[in-house]
């Protein structure tokens, strides 16, 4: 009966791990997911193949990429990595049995620990699937090997096996290593020839360094990267010191469930339902608490802006920011176009935590990241080719060299838009070879070199209308109101432009220039003036009127209200506690004057620590 319920509940158990891990990466998490499927294009291509194989640890990049790629589908994304860490967890188990774990507790346990280490591992964004891949590979080799029974026969396949582990996995093969003398040292205490096993185990250590350094003789590789890993982390060179804290719990864990077998009071423990039901709680909590610290706050906020930004999701992104509010440049802009695609830009913009015009156009940077939401805003806009050039800037930066499906999509879209015909079918030939993207690309191959038909789509169409054609246009980050200026004059449909423009204007707090370009809303199909707009005009039109009923704009009277109440209130006291509550903190004023203030008092303090 003990027997049946054992074998009932570890299945469970490892169901339930493998669950739980794949409903965390498909809901909470599935940012993460599709950050890692759109930094990398898996073709199905010979050359691909080649191009992967031929390096140490290819097989194990080439297999991760092939899994990523499916990523595109959260829910098979999530049960993906559910897998390969209960695949992990098994092996391990399986391991313990070989090495002598003869109960269940705390062996099984135990087994999960590595796993565990793992997700917490790939918490960092730039851990990739590789690691995990050649991880569970070399523990399926580590088992295989302990299988064989006859002398010669291992001797032969260790031979032949450490050098197929380094090039096809990496530098896991020192796990497999490990596993081995492990092995050796486990079998020749039991024999009483424990110092002919160090003698064994010394040549596996020079067995395993030798074949690395033949096999990799014509690699143009530094030594620390040939044995550190060339495809474990998206930063080459870049040691992170958890991917070796995995492995090491890989093999130690493994010999963890001796302990038990050979101590009387660890048997008589293990035997208490309270104790295991405790170990359990300790293991889950800390669990809980290890992963949760592993996931860094800032980084997935951003990954999950860019996710929602990606999948249109505008209303999620407004959601989110009323939850907790975003404060880098990179989230605000995404909560200012989510605004903008939603129609409540001008109308709602300082309800959200605004730090300047770069909460419309975030500060260009060198990274894999940062231009991709400026890319998507820009593309909205019909700034065309700033939007391929910021999704090319992105894609060149990605630190291990791969390309990028989602970016190449949307720089063979703009090349299509500006006729660029040839360098459109190559990058959409390119596409053609994957999974997810290869129906979309096939059917815009058919747009190539019909005028009539791009012109008539529902996107493309408008932003060849929106786009700059002046061949002698320069951009200039430093002159964004006239680069809207002239999108907005270039074609008066261009909504988007116009409002970018004038809150471009409110951002920068130039009165005069928002003056100047207001009238230009004539042509904008507004039903009503967009309340921060009435805002500014309120107060601008009481700085010489004392009169609020002469003001000349179609204004709200509960807007007139509050814009008067706020100044009086301001110039009573500009530090009341009022100002900070509704509706006064929402107000455009709040942010012209309040705001104004605290600006210029934090850049005085910077100015004190540098001087």
């Amino acid at each position: 009966m003990k027997q049946n319920l054992s074998s009932f509940w570890k299945p469970l158990l490892s169901l339930l791990f493998g669950v739980a891990i794949a409903v965390f990466w498909a809901i909470p998490y599935v940012s993460g997911l599709c950050y890692q499927e759109q930094y990398q294009m898996f073709l199905f291509d010979s050359d691909y193949f080649l191009e992967r194989i031929v390096l140490p640890g290819g097989l194990a990049d080439y297999v991760s990429e092939f899994l990523v790629q499916f990523y595109y589908m959260p829910a098979l994304g999530g049960a993906i990595i559910g897998l390969l860490l209960m695949g992990i967890q098994a092996v391990v188990w399986a391991l313990m049995r070989q090495y002598g774990a003869k109960h269940d507790f705390p062996g099984y346990l135990l087994s999960f620990v590595p796993s565990i280490a793992l997700w917490c591992t790939m918490g960092d964004q730039n851990v990739l699937l590789s690691f995990v891949v050649a991880l569970i590979g070399a523990l399926v080799m580590g088992w295989i090997h302990n299988r064989f029974h006859n002398r010669l026969v291992k001797v032969v396949f260790e031979l032949v096996s450490t050098a197929l582990v380094y090039w096809c996995l990496g530098p896991v093969v020192f796990v497999y290593a490990a596993l081995l003398i492990g092995d050796t040292m486990l079998r020749g205490h039991r024999k009483g020839n424990l110092f002919s096993a160090v003698g064994y185990s010394a040549g596996i250590v020079v067995l395993t360094i030798a074949w690395i350094l033949l096999t990799t003789q014509g690699l143009q590789y530094p030594l620390s990267r040939i044995f550190s890993g060339l495809n474990y982390y998206r930063y080459p060179g870049v040691t992170f010191l958890m991917i070796y804290v995995v492995m090491a719990l890989s093999v130690v864990v493994p010999f963890l469930g001796m302990i038990s077998t050979s101590n009387a009071k660890l048997q008589k423990m293990q035997q208490s339902k309270w104790v295991m039901a405790a170990s359990y709680a300790v293991v889950l909590v800390a669990s809980v608490f290890g992963i949760k610290a592993s996931f860094d706050e800032l980084t997935y906020e951003q990954i999950d802006y860019d996710f929602l930004v990606r999948t249109e999701q505008w209303n999620k992104i407004i959601e989110k920011a009323e939850k907790k509010p975003t404060t880098t440049p990179l989230g605000v802009s995404c909560v200012n176009l989510a605004l903008s695609q939603t129609g409540q830009l001008p109308d709602r913009l300082f309800e959200f935590y605004q730090n300047g015009a770069e909460g419309l156009f975030p500060a260009f940077n060198r990274d894999m990241t940062s231009p991709v939401p400026t890319s998507e805003i820009f593309y909205r806009l019909g700034m065309v080719n700033d939007a391929e050039r910021f999704m090319f800037e992105a894609q060149e930066a990605i630190p291990n060299y791969r390309k990028s499906c989602r970016l190449t999509r949307r720089i063979a879209e703009c090349e299509l838009i500006n006729g660029n015909y040839k360098v459109a079918a190559k990058l959409l030939r390119r596409l053609e070879k994957t999974v997810f993207y290869r129906d979309w690309a096939q059917q815009t191959m058919a747009l190539l070199g019909n005028e009539k038909a791009i012109n008539r789509h529902p996107i493309y169409g408008k932003l060849r209308k929106y786009r700059e054609k002046k061949q002698d246009f320069l951009y200039s980050d430093r002159e964004m109101d006239q680069m809207l200026g002239l999108l907005f004059l270039n074609d008066k449909t261009n909504k988007m432009a116009y409002e970018y423009l004038m809150c471009y204007e409110l951002l920068q707090r130039d009165f005069n220039k928002f003056m100047q370009y207001y009238p230009l809303g004539r042509f904008v199909d507004y039903d009503h003036i967009p309340r921060s707009f009435q805002e500014i005009l309120i107060g601008n039109w009481m700085k010489t009127h004392s009169d609020p009923r002469t003001i000349p704009y179609s204004v709200d009277a509960q807007t007139v209200n509050n814009t008067l109440n706020f100044i009086q209130i301001y110039m009573q006291n500009p530090k009341d506690p009022q100002l900070s509550q509704q509706p006064y903190v929402s107000n455009a004023w709040y942010y012209m004057m309040v705001r104004s203030a605290e600006d210029a008092a934090k850049k005085k303090e910077g100015m004190k620590e540098v001087y």
